[in-house]
């Protein structure tokens, strides 16, 4: 059986006036790999900015909110594991996060 290679089709960028809602939308149906392969996402090497926003994310007091969907099995482990721990489950994702930002940020 011959398989022909298709080529992606080009993915429409959403407008500099898009609405929060429509670029939420955008980056839920397309994959990071092919905006980098289209030329639309880049890697950016220079990690300094990210250690310096660190620095100064770590001075400022927790007055944001970031909302999220997981699945109903990933939310209950969870929180088995924030009580496993004696903490709150908003404290546990809060340290998960800082330490992922803290190795992304200190990779090339």
């Amino acid at each position: 059986m011959n398989k022909v290679a298709r080529k992606k089709p080009r993915i429409k960028v959403p407008g500099p006036k898009a609405s929060y809602d429509e670029l939420a939308d955008f980056f839920e149906r397309h994959d990071t790999v092919d905006l980098l392969e289209q030329g639309i996402m880049e890697v950016d090497p220079d990690t300094s900015d990210l250690e310096a926003m660190l620095l100064e994310y770590q001075k400022q007091p927790n007055s944001q909110q970031l909302n999220i969907r997981i699945p109903k099995g990933a939310k209950r482990m969870i929180e088995r594991l924030a009580r496993r721990k004696t903490i709150e489950v908003s404290t546990l994702v809060r340290m998960w996060v800082i330490d992922s930002m803290r190795r992304e940020a200190s990779q090339p």
